[in-house]
């Protein structure tokens, strides 16, 4: 009996020093940054001053409504050179989040989706394995006059992306959406 006492003992005390010794939870390095800013510039090709139209959303998701300041005004038949800017506002100075998508841009993926107008969005820029990443792009305003909307969406692919990946695939790091009027 004495045995089997012991043994239990040992059991016991053996599980309870491994799980005291385990290691701890492994932390994300790609930790999902809060995006509370987003700022969209289009140049017209061949003007020099850009519209830039932003996003604003200083407590992030779920906290007070977000401001959207003015509408995407461009003129059809023209194209425009697009860039974009990720920003966490909420802290001080404010971190600019463009500079982590674009260093692992290979995880990451910008998607452009206009509804009810006229604007096909080509030439995204890429990341180091020649995927499109989508920091940079051509907008070109192809439809008559009108309005209608474009949806930006920012997904996190991480070890995933591949060409021609869905919007639906990953986690949505941010998603704006931008009026849109084509004159």
């Amino acid at each position: 009996m004495k045995k089997n006492t012991l043994i239990f003992i040992l059991g016991i005390s053996v599980a309870v020093f491994s799980v005291s010794c385990s290691k701890e939870d492994k932390v994300d390095p790609n930790e999902e940054e809060l995006i509370t800013t987003v700022k969209l510039s289009l140049l017209e090709q061949g003007t020099s001053t850009p519209q830039v139209v932003i996003f604003k959303d200083i407590d992030g998701p779920g906290g007070a409504t977000p401001v959207q300041f003015d509408s995407i005004i461009i003129n059809s038949g023209k194209s425009f050179t697009a860039s974009l800017q990720f920003l966490n506002e909420s802290v001080s100075p404010a971190d600019d989040i463009t500079t982590e998508v674009a260093a692992e841009g290979t995880d990451h993926q910008i998607y452009y989706e206009a509804t009810a107008i006229g604007i096909n969005v080509v030439n995204l820029n890429a990341d180091l394995k020649g995927l499109p990443l989508g920091l940079t792009s051509t907008w070109n305003a192809v439809g008559t006059a009108g309005k209608g909307k474009m949806k930006i969406t920012l997904k996190h692919k991480p070890g995933a992306k591949a060409a021609g990946d869905p919007v639906s695939k990953g986690e949505t790091d941010i998603e704006v959406e931008f009026g849109v009027r084509l004159k």
